[in-house]
């Protein structure tokens, strides 16, 4: 069987949804949002946002009580867990807030943009014994799960070379406003609030699903890194070579400007005994696999073309998390799973900035 999520398969106990506030009510609030409506797992309870504009958006939208105050949605004590979507520097002292305020944090990624603040988290998380999740939705898309399944079940053979590459076409406005321009906000573009352009930014996401499929680790990367096309503090092009814990190099490219660019966001995994094709995760297309020799229903020697079911990304993520509240267990995406996703992508920075090899740590 191919399973088409991380979920797990084990039938659940019953439980009553956890119940959520959501603070900051930009663009990334409104599908999560959603997939809160629409699930027996969570109920959005409250919002909270500094612009109050966005967030009597969000209550209107959802029918739910705005706080104008912080502190006073933390209060509530009907309000057991909080999604954390801010500009990046604010994640870390927001989620900090939630978790010395009892509640249960799902936070955006990066969770933080340095990795004390990350160690501090997680330490509180444990002391508080609260779920701290962080918000790699994509680690979910539909080919992710069954890209794990043949890793794990040694179909390619040990991985030796990796691809990632994440071309995209932004508008130059995305610095400004985002894709959607429900709010202008110049945070995106500034090295000291964002922490960092295309890589941190998109590249992510497909660092965390690479580290899923494969369970291996970064240990050294070289880099170059820099903004060529836009008026931005932080990069909008980065290439990078990764040397992972087994052995295996990887290569990295990622732009943001990439004109003429479409759905080129993708991994390629190479192994022993075949290699795997990972499609754009925002896409829809299929997995595929080339293997060496037979392995279960599959032959050998020629190309295999895994069709692949819609997922609800955001749904997913959201529930997973919903469930690891209810049932007292680590966040199914938690954050030394994103501490090692924040430490690859600051040692390529720092790699490009010092024009030598730099250890992951």
């Amino acid at each position: 069987m191919v399973r088409n999520s991380p979920r797990s398969v084990i039938d659940m106990p019953e439980f009553e949804p956890v119940r959520f506030g959501i603070i900051g009510c930009g663009t990334a609030s409104i599908p999560v949002g959603e997939a809160m409506s629409l699930s027996p797992l969570a109920e959005l309870a409250a919002v909270h946002d500094v612009n109050e504009s966005l967030a009597e958006d969000l209550s209107r939208r959802f029918q739910v009580h705005m706080y104008k105050h912080l502190d006073d949605l933390l209060n509530d004590p009907l309000v057991e867990a909080v999604y954390i979507a801010v500009p990046h520097h604010l994640l870390a002292p927001i989620t900090q807030k939630a978790l010395e305020a009892g509640k249960h944090a799902l936070t955006e990624k990066p969770l933080a943009i340095d990795l004390e603040d990350v160690d501090r988290l997680i330490g509180l998380a444990a002391e508080r014994e609260r779920t701290l999740g962080v918000f790699y939705e994509m680690r979910y898309a539909s080919a992710h799960a069954p890209a794990r399944w043949f890793v794990q079940g040694g179909a390619i053979g040990r991985i030796v070379g990796v691809r990632i590459q994440t071309l995209i076409n932004k508008p130059l406005s995305y610095w400004q406003s985002g894709y959607m321009g429900r709010t202008v906000n110049p945070w995106r573009g500034i090295k000291s609030q964002a922490g960092g352009g295309v890589v941190l930014m998109n590249t992510s996401h497909l660092l965390d699903a690479l580290l899923y499929i494969t369970g291996l680790r970064v240990i050294y990367v070289s880099a170059e890194a820099g903004n060529l096309v836009s008026n931005v503090e932080v990069e909008d092009l980065a290439a990078a070579t990764l040397r992972f814990d087994n052995g295996a190099i990887g290569s990295l490219i990622a732009g943001a400007h990439v004109f003429g660019a479409e759905q080129e966001e993708f991994c390629q995994l190479y192994g022993t005994k075949g290699q795997i094709r990972l499609p754009d995760p925002y896409g829809s297309g299929p997995l595929q696999m080339y293997l060496k020799e037979p392995w279960g229903d599959f032959e050998a020697d020629k190309w295999h073309e895994i069709p692949l079911d819609p997922v609800q990304v955001y749904s997913f993520a959201l529930e997973d998390f919903a469930r690891a509240v209810q049932c007292g267990s680590p966040a199914p995406v938690d954050a030394e799973s994103a501490r090692h996703v924040l430490a690859t992508v600051l040692s390529i920075y720092r790699s490009a900035a010092e024009k030598r090899t730099i250890p992951v740590l």
